[in-house]
């Protein structure tokens, strides 16, 4: 019996998906490799791969994505670069998120992540050490 592409996976296949999502998470939000954006492209990437096996997680993984960048991108203790790196790259889990609002409780916690997004804007020195 073969299982549909959209079908919930079982908790142990979830498990197996979302862990190299979370490793490389780890290591955004730890700037270990703050010489390959790259990683932050397909750490977004397993996160659309993730959302669309499971629809009624889609929120909490795009969520858990932009507040890891969110994160990263505050830490002063993190490269410049890379931070701004973790910045630029909000606007996809942003736009994600937009289009899975279904309740006030999402809606609110989006308005919380775009004025955290925001605040970013009006104090560009917050990126010096």
């Amino acid at each position: 019996m073969s299982r549909s592409p959209f079908s919930r996976p079982s908790p142990a296949r979830w498990a197996a998906l979302t862990d190299p999502w979370l490793r490389l998470g780890m290591c955004i939000r730890l700037g270990l490799y703050p010489d390959d954006p790259g990683l932050i492209r397909i750490h977004l990437d397993l996160a659309d791969q993730l959302a669309a096996r499971d629809a009624c997680r889609a929120w909490h993984v795009h969520d858990r994505c932009l507040s890891l960048l969110l994160d990263s991108a505050d830490d002063v203790m993190l490269p410049v670069a890379w931070r701004m790196s973790c910045l630029a790259s909000c606007s996809r889990p942003m736009s994600r998120l937009g289009s899975l609002v279904g309740d006030d409780a999402s809606a609110a916690r989006l308005q919380t992540l775009s004025r955290r997004l925001a605040a970013f804007s009006d104090s560009p020195l917050r990126f010096m050490p």
